[in-house]
């Protein structure tokens, strides 16, 4: 993987700066305290300064509310943190508390290695917390993890541009730009300008972006990567579709030439800057980019959202869910403690100065503090309001499904679902099509095939997985 690509979501906007977590290491504790001190461990993915010294708050507060106790937390990248993890908890010396991501859940349940949050979600309130995060985690009438924040990818095109090629942004948010793929993709033909280095759509050629990018559109398209058996199912017609419209974009040429080789961060500054017009991973976090380099168009009288056009086969629009799970590993010492760590996380007022780190990517998880004024009146909320909006929508109607998972939501229940995800498959085999070394149909069956292999060879049967469902805890 290229330096470039390894910047993620949670690593960029740090002023383009990387940040490592700050923790208060527990050997700078005068030698006689240590015996009588507890570590508690915390990692998570937010490693930007600003987001670093908003956990930190937490953990000072917890400190002086816990008198001999170290509450040592680490930001740690987001692309790093699952091998990180998986050696911990190899080393039997995992954290107390850490963020996953969320398909990887089912594989930290089966091995057993994450207990029960039912006591911190009824601190927190049950009823408050948003539905799509409040069952996300439910397993045996438990829920294992609860998420930090949620936000979506949503469409962000360059208003001023489509209005100057004659065409009508809708106000409403909700309502469609383009009726389907084909208008969509007529549209960045239409806005595409290779002579003066303007294209129509950003898209990542590199690895994981790239897959996730695919997960939503087949989600759009009335189709998954699983049948309700586990059964992979790239073979089928929503997939091949998929596939059809991802080498259409590349075929017709309204994506920068080097797109194969593009990473997240670099789609960021391409839209930011102009380069393209369209970009489909519109994160909250854009809008710290585009303030960046252009400072002069950071309102939606130029960045706007379009809703999500459905595939030819869809009924329903779907996006990913950005919200990575807050769990606490059944090795650790201070399971107590780790859990009062994480009701005091959510408190109103510590909550709030999270969140506002990045308001237009972090969505409060409590209704309560979605209706907060102070948390309303922020500005950026202000400054870009229907891509709030927009990001509100989809979670409101459970329309979007967590990275990784996809729709339906239920995937993340699939005990397998990581290590497919992981394997690169999936990228491997699309990139290829769009090289020209397999048509779209024989590259859906070959996914379809080599996951399979993968399946069996973690000792799940064939077909219908899900009959070698494993005990969870």
């Amino acid at each position: 993987m290229s330096a470039s690509s390894q910047f993620t979501r949670r690593r960029f906007l740090q002023g383009m700066t990387g940040a490592a977590g700050v923790g208060l290491a527990a050997g700078l504790a005068p030698r006689r305290a240590a015996a009588q001190t507890k570590n508690l461990t915390i990692w998570h993915t937010e490693t930007s300064d600003i987001a670093v010294k908003a956990v930190q708050k937490v953990s000072d507060r917890f400190e002086q509310m816990h008198p001999g106790v170290k509450a040592n937390q680490q930001g740690i990248a987001w692309d790093s943190l699952g091998p990180k993890l998986y050696t911990s908890l190899a080393a039997g010396s995992p954290p107390d508390i850490a963020q996953l991501n969320c398909y990887h859940l089912s594989s930290f349940l089966t091995k057993g290695s994450v207990i029960p949050l039912d006591d911190v979600y009824n601190a927190i309130g049950l009823n408050d917390v948003v539905e799509v995060v409040r069952d996300m985690s439910l397993a045996d009438g438990h829920r294992y993890g609860i998420s930090h924040e949620v936000g979506c990818p949503i469409i962000m095109i360059r208003k001023d541009i489509a209005q100057q090629a004659g065409y009508t942004v809708p106000e409403d948010v909700s309502q469609p730009m383009f009726k389907g793929w084909k208008e969509q993709l007529e549209y960045l033909k239409a806005v595409t300008k290779p002579d003066k280095r303007q294209w129509g759509m950003s898209l990542p050629g590199t690895g994981y972006f790239l897959q996730e990018h695919v997960g939503r559109w087949v989600g759009s398209n009335g189709g998954g990567y699983y049948d309700t058996n586990w059964n992979p199912i790239f073979h089928t017609e929503p997939f091949i579709q998929t596939l059809e419209f991802v080498k259409s974009l590349a075929d017709s040429k309204v994506v920068p030439p080097d797109w194969l080789s593009q990473s997240w961060l670099g789609m960021i500054v391409e839209f930011s800057t102009g380069i393209t017009t369209m970009i489909d991973h519109g994160y909250g976090r854009i809008a710290g980019s585009i303030e960046k380099y252009a400072p002069d168009k950071a309102s939606e009288q130029y960045y706007y959202p379009v809703w999500r056009p459905l595939g030819p086969s869809g009924t329903k629009p779907y996006t990913d869910l950005d919200a990575e799970l807050w769990v606490i590993f059944k090795g650790s010492k201070n399971q107590d403690l780790a859990k009062e760590w994480l009701k005091l996380f959510y408190t109103r007022d510590l909550y709030l100065n999270y969140i506002r780190q990045y308001p237009v990517h972090m969505f409060p998880i409590t209704k309560s503090l979605r209706n907060d004024p102070e948390y309303k009146a922020l500005p950026e909320l202000k400054r870009w309001g229907h891509w709030i909006k927009q990001q509100e929508i989809y979670i409101d109607r459970q329309q979007a499904t967590p990275v990784g998972v996809f729709y339906p939501g239920s995937n993340i229940q699939i005990q397998f679902l990581a290590e497919v995800f992981d394997s690169g498959i999936i990228a491997d085999e699309i990139v290829g099509m769009v090289q020209g070394r397999r048509t779209p149909k024989d590259t859906g069956q070959r996914i379809t095939e080599r996951v399979n292999d993968l399946i069996r060879k973690l000792g799940y049967p064939v077909p219908d997985p899900i009959r070698g469902k494993k005990k969870v805890g």
